[in-house]
């Protein structure tokens, strides 16, 4: 899984909220670290602190 816009994000976070909270086996749990994995490539992707020019940068 890939989440590449705000948009998918979103839709992630509310597929998330549909699983409740972190189950622990089969296909649901599968599912929720994917996306719980895709969700935090994205954040990382798109954080200032991980971009090239950030602030810390000598």
């Amino acid at each position: 899984m890939t989440i590449e816009t705000s948009d998918d994000c979103d839709a992630a976070l509310a597929r998330l909220a549909a699983l409740g909270n972190a189950p622990t086996e089969g296909a649901a749990q599968d599912e929720f670290l994917a996306i719980s994995a895709a969700m935090l490539a994205y954040e990382t992707r798109n954080h200032p602190a991980f971009s090239q020019g950030g602030q810390d940068d000598p």
